[in-house]
């Protein structure tokens, strides 16, 4: 989050546009305005239950803002898409061309799931890799977050020099001891472990979606294709968002993200943390179905 926290603050100016994708994980609308941004939406497409980007919604934005950046989500947080090389190839056309930014957060890359296959933005087409940095960490992947250790991928050279002289005199371009030397191991001697914790995160959203079908069926789990967060459609309950909230925390006792964090396309939304023991889903789902029938 400080990495791109420091792209905006570098990259851009107080009042300059930067697009987003909602619903998108909220810091990247926070941050920005924060630092006295304006966040222009550029919202998911929802269609049979997929997720895609909205190429013709984001050039009409283009064409009526002056933006300088665009923050990508790949693979998207919360809603598990890995955006395969076709869209990423034209959505680096259109910034490209506009002159336009691209910060891509691939945090989550790692996690994706089998079956599926991430590719770093800027390996798709010269246009991405002359226009974007890529940003990203061994927190989510290996569990890490406090060690507080990421790293900026950046191929234009240009663009590098003027991310680091940011940096520099502000002394933020040197980790501590500490988080180097876990980073370093996490990468080196984690794979096994990885490829262990890929194979549990998908035998639990699997289960969730079995118990979904079975017991719940007014909830669907929007396919995920990475990360070990699962994206709850609820609209089939007709509730409100307070009324959905209510539901989940009062009632079933449940810790999950409101929907409407990550904008108000995730209105009738739920996001459901599935990094855990299966005997906790299990019981989450049972604690669910209870406070539904009751």
């Amino acid at each position: 989050m400080k990495d791109f926290a420091f792209a905006i603050d570098a990259f851009t100016k107080k009042n300059d546009k930067i697009i987003i994708q909602p619903p998108v994980y909220h810091p990247f609308r926070i941050v920005p305005e924060a630092l006295e941004r304006r966040v222009v939406n550029n919202p998911l497409l929802l269609e049979n239950g997929k997720y895609s980007i909205d190429f013709e919604g984001l050039k009409g934005i283009i064409a009526e803002n002056d933006c300088k950046m665009l923050i990508l989500c790949n693979p998207h947080n919360p809603v598990g898409r890995v955006w395969n090389e076709d869209e990423m190839i034209q959505l680096a056309e259109i910034c490209y061309d506009n002159n336009i930014l691209v910060v891509s957060d691939e945090i989550h890359s790692d996690l994706t799931l089998p079956g599926f296959r991430h590719r770093p933005f800027a390996t798709v087409s010269e246009k991405a890799k002359e226009n974007s940095i890529t940003l990203m960490a061994p927190s989510k992947t290996f569990n890490i977050a406090g060690i507080v250790s990421s790293f900026a991928v950046i191929h234009n050279p240009e663009i590098r020099k003027q991310y680091l002289n940011y940096l520099a005199p502000r002394e933020l371009d040197q980790a501590t001891i500490y988080a180097l030397a876990a980073t370093e191991a996490a990468y080196n001697y984690g794979e096994e472990w990885l490829d262990q914790a890929l194979a549990y995160i998908q035998k639990n959203i699997d289960f969730v979606e079995k118990y979904l079908k079975e017991y719940i069926p007014q909830i669907n789990a929007v396919k995920s294709e990475a990360t070990f967060l699962i994206w709850l459609d609820c609209r089939a309950l007709n509730l409100t968002q307070q009324e959905l909230v209510d539901l989940f925390v009062n009632k079933a006792k449940l810790a999950l993200n409101d929907g409407t964090v990550f904008g108000k396309e995730g209105e009738g939304f739920m996001r459901l943390n599935v990094g855990t023991p299966l005997s906790n889903i299990e019981k989450a789902l049972d604690n669910l179905r209870k406070a539904l029938n009751s």
